[in-house]
């Protein structure tokens, strides 16, 4: 029996590598793949390759993946931000000093490391030895792994150039470099932590001089901080004398914001006066006091205030109501005044919400926005965009009454919804037919409207928005509850999924109100219980999943 068990274990083994063997090949004789090598031979001087199971010396420090025939997509993807990003740098000096292969693999895990640990993805590790840098292609992309992936490119490459560099004898090597480190104890009273740190670096400081807004940060910084201002120096003398178009129009260039990255300010900020009505007006600022007060936050809503805080830095438009815009500004305000301060104190308090910005214009990757949640900020804030506001208009006053609903439950959903309840994870996904797979997260994501197309007879969903992720589901289900949308009532009757998905909803702040012990009769719960038992009434007409 031994014996048996050892034959079939070996077969197994051997069809395993088989077929990533295979897999490899398709890959590599896919004539996309071809033409990337050969490009990339021609822009660069190197070779893009893949990890084979041969490799005896990778496979010795790390555990690899190989890549897969259906990933040549994001292959091509990664390789693509690669060639952009090397594009950037002097003509010549990546064939002269950069790495002679790309080697391509879905997961590079170093042996060294914790069992638990899961390296970022995609990411990049220099072999100096085989003048190699190692490039994970993952299984999806996303635009956030994208813009940290660029980033994380040029750290990878001036560590590569750094690791034939004798310590000392050079104003680069460690031992100098030291000399001119901060303390890290006491960079955390720093208002620009986070790139201050990455500037005592040789190759964090070396990554900063590739993003422009940090550039600049940088350069702002130097100018008071000696230390700073000769790593900064160092840094940039290295690099010429590598290659002398490492110059200062070269700099400027760099410390250049690019128009796809810009953030434009829209108000008139001569005109100092362009509020003043809003400013006087004793009702609005009674609202606005009594939002703040409720909720321990400060209302951004000032001609002049800073700009929305968003995740990437792409361009964005923005800017705040005027005098010109008084009815719209003022009717709106109340609208946040009756709605927000409807929920309870218990739940206003434990949300710790720092900011919302009340905005006219706000343009964000060119398309308008009503409404954004920033949840992924320390102190979470949320922010309206109002330029199409019509309080006269029953439609748009309802639409945005939504909004003020949706962007509030993606904070609470962040804030109180735990693994096992309700609406958490799989929970929530189960739900759905078993067919349908949310947009963002599937290995190849489809644009938004050859999705909405793909999945048009789709049930269970309050509004097609809704089937990007499930974030924004259970939001767009939960605006419909709050503004007693009566298409949506009416939805529930006939589709189960979407009624089971409203329920859960319902089962969530239940459980919130009893952690947080909220008493029945709070305004908030009375119509949440109101609701809850219409829902329950409804009769379901289609019992189909």
């Amino acid at each position: 029996m031994g014996a048996l068990m050892c034959w079939l274990m070996a077969l197994v083994c051997t069809a395993t590598l088989g077929q990533h063997a295979f897999a490899g090949d398709i890959v590599q004789e896919d004539q996309r793949f071809i033409a990337l090598d050969q490009k990339f031979h021609a822009d660069f001087g190197g070779s893009i390759q893949l990890w084979k199971s041969g490799d005896d010396k990778l496979a010795a420090n790390y555990d690899v993946k190989p890549l897969e025939a259906g990933q040549i997509e994001n292959a091509i993807q990664v390789v693509g931000w690669i060639e952009a990003e090397f594009k950037r740098y002097p003509a010549g000096f990546i064939k002269k000093y950069g790495p002679k292969k790309l080697v391509l693999a879905n997961e590079y895990i170093y042996k060294s490391s914790k069992a638990a640990e899961k390296p970022f993805s995609p990411a990049f590790l220099y072999e100096k030895s085989s003048d190699s840098i190692l490039v994970t292609v993952p299984s999806t992309i996303t635009p956030s792994n994208e813009f940290l992936a660029r980033n994380a490119l040029h750290q990878t490459l001036f560590t590569y150039l750094l690791s034939d560099l004798p310590a000392k004898d050079s104003l680069i090597g460690l031992e100098h470099w030291k000399t001119i480190q901060f303390d890290e104890a006491a960079a955390e009273k720093e208002p620009s932590n986070w790139v201050f740190k990455q500037s005592n670096q040789r190759d964090g400081l070396f990554k900063i001089f590739w993003e422009p807004f940090d550039f600049a940060q940088i350069n702002a910084l130097a100018k008071s901080d000696p230390l700073l201002k000769q790593r900064v120096e160092v840094v940039q003398s290295f690099l010429h004398s590598l290659d002398p178009q490492f110059d200062d129009a070269f700099w400027q260039t760099l410390a250049t914001i690019p128009e796809s990255q810009r953030t434009i300010c829209l108000n008139d900020l001569a005109d100092l006066h362009s509020a003043d009505q809003i400013k006087g007006d004793a009702e609005i600022q009674d609202d606005i006091r009594f939002i703040e007060k409720k909720w321990g936050l400060k209302v951004i809503w000032e001609p002049g205030s800073a700009a929305p805080p968003m995740p990437v830095k792409v361009r964005l438009e923005y800017s705040y109501m005027t005098d010109k815009k008084l009815s719209e500004f003022k009717q709106f305000i109340h609208l946040v005044r009756e709605e927000l301060c409807s929920y309870p104190e218990q739940i206003a308090a434990k949300m710790g919400v720092e900011k919302i910005y009340v905005l006219d214009t706000f343009t964000f990757r060119g398309a308008k926005i009503a409404g954004q949640a920033f949840s992924w900020l320390p102190r979470i804030s949320f922010g309206y965009g109002l330029s199409s506001f019509d309080p006269k208009t029953p439609s748009s006053k309802e639409f945005f009454l939504r909004t003020i609903h949706h962007e509030l439950f993606h904070l609470i959903d962040k804030q109180f919804s735990v693994e096992g309840g309700p609406i958490f994870g799989s929970n929530w996904n189960s739900s759905n037919e078993q067919s349908f797979a949310y947009r963002l997260g599937q290995p190849k994501e489809l644009d938004q409207p050859a999705f909405y197309k793909e999945n048009i007879k789709r049930t269970g969903f309050a509004e097609r928005y809704g089937m990007n992720v499930a974030t924004e589901d259970r939001a767009s289900i939960y605006g419909r509850i709050m503004t007693e949308d009566k298409s949506f009532f009416e939805q529930l009757e006939s589709d189960k999924i979407l009624k089971e998905k409203t329920e859960k909803i319902f089962q969530f702040f239940q459980l919130i109100k009893k952690d947080l012990d909220i008493d029945s009769s709070n305004a908030f719960y009375t119509k949440i219980e109101m609701l809850q038992a219409r829902v329950n009434a409804l009769p379901v007409k289609d019992a189909g999943k």
